[in-house]
């Protein structure tokens, strides 16, 4: 898929869908991501942040509540999403937060002392426009500024569905409007741009248990998966562990 039908395809499904799961249908994989940017936002201590490709603004919403004190900006460039979202925000009655339609690929207009993303640069079809991204991202962070990147990766996938195979189920495919990022590659791009202050894969231990020990047992006893199955529910709180899962979190300080 192409930018266009990439971005028709956030745009439906956000006029269609205002519910948590017009984003991802894995509840319990959000809720990590969640806990994780908690814990590190408040380890930075910003006054500003922004959520690049925030989506229907479920996550941003929650840490704005839980951080009173930081201003939080949210960016999406489906202008269904950014509806969705500022709804969803005006239910929470948060004054300090607000929510812009944007496309991270023609830059951001503001500074910023933390900026995060989601699965976010992954739905850009293209490693050149992932690098435009990277470039205004970086650009937006003030001096020192912090980067938290929560992407999907390549050698993660690989990883957890040869595991499948080990188990007799067949590989999850990536999505035709995903393009995930290759670790080396992007370490080679960012070199000179960021410090690395800390890597970890956040969905190993967790796909293990949803995409591997739970997916045999439903193909065994023939049940359809469920993503709020108590699998997941307690596959969300084990400790990170391995590299089983695509989706990692990086914590690059701006140089």
């Amino acid at each position: 898929m192409n930018f266009e039908e990439i971005k028709k395809y956030w745009e439906d499904r956000a006029a269609g869908d205002s519910s948590a799961q017009s984003t991802t249908q894995d509840f319990y994989l959000r809720e990590i991501e969640y806990n994780v940017l908690l814990e590190k936002i408040q380890k930075y201590s910003p006054d500003s942040v922004a959520d690049v490709g925030c989506g229907d603004g479920r996550t941003t919403a929650r840490l704005a509540g839980k951080l009173p004190n930081v201003l939080f900006s949210g960016f999406d460039y489906s202008l269904f999403m950014v509806e969705n979202a500022r709804h969803n925000s005006l239910t929470e009655e948060l004054s300090n937060i607000q929510f812009d339609q944007l496309d991270i690929c023609a830059g951001l207009k503001e500074t910023f002392d933390l900026i995060y993303t989601t699965r976010c640069l992954i739905n850009l079809p293209s490693w050149d426009l992932q690098k435009i991204a990277i470039d205004n991202i970086h650009g937006a962070l003030s001096i020192g500024g912090v980067y938290l990147m929560v992407e999907n990766f390549i050698e993660g996938q690989k990883n957890f569905n040869q595991v499948r195979k080990n188990y007799g189920l067949s590989e999850i495919p990536i999505r035709e409007h995903n393009f995930f990022f290759q670790r080396d590659r992007l370490f080679d791009y960012i070199d000179g741009r960021f410090k690395i202050d800390e890597e970890v894969n956040i969905s190993s231990t967790y796909y293990l248990m949803s995409r591997v020990i739970y997916s045999k047992i439903c193909a065994e006893t023939g049940q359809q998966p469920d993503y709020f199955d108590d699998h997941h529910r307690f596959a969300a709180g084990l400790p990170f562990a391995g590299e089983f899962g695509p989706v990692r979190l990086i914590c690059l300080k701006k140089l």
